[in-house]
């Protein structure tokens, strides 16, 4: 979540081709993504980052030219970044021109993925409606909407009074918890479905089915295993839940993530959902 300086808008231009990614440990999508006409370089693509990022060396090494600072607002943290301005952010045929970057070290983002550049995000594939095939691992933009249930999203919503955008917030039910609706963050980065600490005063006090295990110490991680999740009238059964014990400062309640769908088609410009589409 950032808050950014005022801008031109960029532009973009679209593909339908078929665009190959790797997976890493069956969730972390790793495109080959071209900047100013270099590369191709490794990036993720998360649809739960607002903001595209690129690291300081290939900043310095395209020699991009520094606009201001932007305030990064992660999950657990909040800091000061350099933004840059890209001439050309190009996925195969897909680019956009003149996308603002921020700079960033990566330093959890390259554990998981090692040998990355950078971060596509949501400034730069909200701009496409996307299918992802998780099973095939290819995606592909710009494809007509594919039959199945259409689920709504928001894509904007409010940290400490002020508002977010480029989100993919979308209601999800607990059947073992309750007949609450949560909105939670649908994201290509994140491995297991997540519930911040602040769910608990949203969700009531009731007691979970399933199996429950905790981790050592008083500030331990709970996991809920053989929970349903249910999207619309989709329902994805016998999912391990991490609860997490840490405040988080976040305008969503956890996280939902794209690979426990074999394949998602996510329409941007309508605002929609399909998940585990037919072909």
């Amino acid at each position: 979540m950032l808050t950014l300086p005022a801008a031109l808008a960029a532009q973009q231009k679209q593909s339908s081709e078929i665009v190959k990614f790797k997976l890493r440990d069956g969730y972390l999508m790793i495109v080959q993504t071209m900047v100013n006409g270099s590369g191709p370089f490794n990036f993720l693509l998360d649809t739960g980052t607002t903001r595209t990022i690129i690291d300081p060396d290939l900043a310095r090494q395209l020699k991009v030219p520094t606009v201001g600072e932007v305030s990064l607002t992660g999950i657990l943290h909040r800091r000061q970044d350099k933004l840059v301005q890209l001439e050309d952010v190009r996925l195969a045929e897909a680019s956009v021109f003149g996308l603002f970057a921020v700079v960033d070290e990566l330093t959890r983002q390259k554990t998981l993925a090692p040998g990355i550049r950078g971060v596509l995000g949501e400034d730069f594939l909200s701009r496409f409606d996307i299918l992802i095939d998780y099973k095939q691992h290819w995606l592909r933009f710009g494809d007509a909407a594919p039959s199945g249930e259409r689920c709504r999203f928001e894509t904007i919503s409010e940290y400490h009074g002020s508002p977010t955008t480029n989100r993919l917030l979308i209601a999800v039910e607990l059947k073992e918890v309750s007949g609450n609706k949560v909105q939670l963050q649908l994201d290509t980065g994140a491995k297991v479905p997540e519930l911040f600490s602040i769910s608990r005063n949203l969700l009531p006090s009731l007691p979970w089915s399933g199996s429950m295990a905790t981790s050592n110490g008083a500030n331990g991680t709970t996991i809920h295993s053989n929970i349903t999740l249910k999207i619309g009238t989709t329902m994805v059964r016998g999912m391990n839940v991490v609860q997490s014990p840490h405040a988080v400062a976040f305008d969503a309640v956890g996280l939902l993530p794209a690979s426990i769908f074999h394949r998602i088609y996510i329409s941007h410009s309508n605002g929609y959902v399909v998940l585990n589409p037919g072909k």
